[in-house]
């Protein structure tokens, strides 16, 4: 997923699902353009951030591409895990931000 704020890319996103679970969340989440609308409609109605780890590093090609970026720009990575309440995982995703585009607040 490739997000733009003031009609600029800041970032982009993989994310990853367990097959058997939510072997429909490519098309919920396109009919419903939000992962915690898709999980609902496919039977999950709440789930929480399990965890999130930080990290930078130079940009790929890809991402020099799709984020308009140049040479040498670096990324904040951000790794992340979704789990229902019971703790089950629902979805690991890494997104990759323009560092000089963002800014993170994080809160406990």
């Amino acid at each position: 997923t490739l997000r733009q704020a003031d009609k600029r890319p800041v970032s982009r996103a993989t994310s990853w699902f367990p097959a058997k679970r939510f072997a429909g969340i490519g098309q919920a989440y396109r009919t419903e353009e939000s992962i915690t609308k898709a999980f609902a409609e496919l039977g999950l109605p709440d789930y929480v951030r399990a965890t999130t780890e930080v990290t930078a590093a130079h940009a790929s090609a890809a991402d020099m591409a799709d984020l308009e970026l140049t040479p040498g720009a670096i990324l904040l990575i951000a790794k992340a895990m979704n789990t229902d309440l019971e703790g089950v995982p629902v979805q690991y995703s890494i997104s990759r931000f323009a560092a000089d585009r963002v800014q993170f607040t994080i809160e406990n």
